[in-house]
């Protein structure tokens, strides 16, 4: 345990004589210094918690002369509060123990303002024997106020800097979703005005009316998958999709997505790997997920690299990998991957509003799995691996 010890003031020599170094190591030299100081409110203690000294910082910090303290306790100086809490003795009983005693909290001025104190209580100690306390005390209201302003003026750095940072995601929100809304509704467009110009013309026949009802179904069919995959992304990030869980084989699903991609992509442009694998998911979202995948591997990777689809068992409960031989995704943009509209690769002119990875990652985590990226870099290719856990009763923190 810490303790000061009280030593006796030593004796003057016999002659009565007084040197000056006598008076510079003497207790009313000390006592003197201890008076003058302003900064702090020093003062001495007696061991039931009455005041014995006060010196002048104290009279300026608590507002009381020392005729109207000495004798009193030290509970004058705390809140109602905390001397019903027992604090006074508490910090005495602390510092008695082990010597000190820190503090800091509300204090209270003669006139009953208040003000912020930190505070360190020193048990005094002469030959075993308890003889008091030494208090120091700094009013730091000022220096907390300030701090508290710094702390008020971060918070609303950050508040401002969020809206700022959703504006421009709003903005490029309603940029890419107008731009790739023009397409289709172009070719919308086109397709009726040529309707119109043919039965104009008197030349409108069931080949014309064919053609031109296929161009409008195709243009409907992608605003429409478009408006779906804005309404899911909006729902993902609000976190109220529903998955309906039940026991799927990966493999068939994966079968059906590349039948369909298969139907316009030259043959052995795809290539799969799809061992029989069970676990309970949501069918319609983990065909999503492969499909978005598959989509995102062919756009990168030019013809006639091949893409290859993975299904397999796990330790995890299953294992989903995509790989192609396109473009790769530089260490930069690695990071923001699977963020709403990122792309990996800028340079290349692909349609799509970079939604479909950070659709991926949501649905995987909804299944308590993982999705990662991996890529040698620009030009090397790029595989993506998703675990999912074989049921859901073996999620651990939402994740396989």
């Amino acid at each position: 345990m810490a303790v000061t010890q009280i030593r006796p003031a030593e004796r003057a020599p016999a002659t009565g004589k007084r040197t000056l170094a006598d008076l510079a190591h003497g207790p009313e030299a000390i006592r003197l210094l201890v008076d003058a100081v302003l900064d702090y409110a020093i003062f001495l203690i007696g061991p039931d918690g009455h005041v014995l000294t006060w010196n002048q910082g104290a009279e300026r910090i608590k507002g009381y002369e020392s005729s109207e303290v000495v004798g009193k306790h030290i509970s004058l100086f705390y809140t109602p509060e905390d001397v019903e809490a027992g604090r006074p003795e508490r910090i005495l009983r602390q510092a008695a123990r082990a010597g000190r005693a820190d503090d800091e909290g509300w204090r209270v001025r003669k006139d009953g303002t208040r003000f912020w104190a930190d505070s360190s209580v020193h048990a005094l100690y002469d030959h075993g024997r308890l003889y008091g306390f030494a208090k120091i005390t700094r009013d730091m209201t000022d220096a907390r106020a300030a701090a508290e302003r710094e702390r008020q003026l971060a918070v609303e750095r950050e508040a401002r800097l969020a809206a700022e940072e959703a504006l421009r995601a709003r903005d490029r929100f309603l940029s890419i979703a107008s731009h790739e809304l023009k397409t289709p509704v172009a070719s919308l467009q086109l397709a009726v005005d040529a309707l119109l110009l043919s039965r104009e013309r008197g030349v409108l026949n069931q080949s014309r009316i064919e053609r031109g009802l296929e161009r409008i179904e195709r243009a409907v069919r992608r605003m429409s998958a478009l408006l779906v995959e804005l309404l899911d992304v909006s729902r993902l990030e609000r976190g109220s999709t529903e998955f309906r869980f039940a026991e799927v084989d990966l493999s068939g699903i994966a079968e059906e997505v590349i039948d369909r991609f298969a139907g316009v992509e030259p043959n052995e442009r795809i290539q799969f790997d799809l061992k029989p694998t069970v676990i309970e998911a949501d069918a319609a979202r983990i065909e999503q997920v492969i499909s978005n995948l598959l989509d995102n591997a062919l756009k990168y990777s030019s013809r006639p690299h091949p893409v290859h689809v993975r299904i397999a068992p796990s330790k995890q409960g299953a294992l989903i990998e995509v790989r192609d031989k396109g473009v790769g995704v530089s260490l930069d943009r690695k990071d923001g991957l699977f963020e709403p509209f990122s792309r990996g690769d800028n340079s290349v002119s692909v349609p799509g509003m970079g939604l479909g990875l950070f659709i991926s990652r949501e649905i995987v985590a909804g299944h308590g799995g993982q999705i990662s990226a991996e890529s040698g870099g620009d030009g090397k290719g790029t595989t993506f691996r998703v675990t999912l856990p074989a049921s859901q009763s073996d999620r651990t923190n939402g994740s396989s």
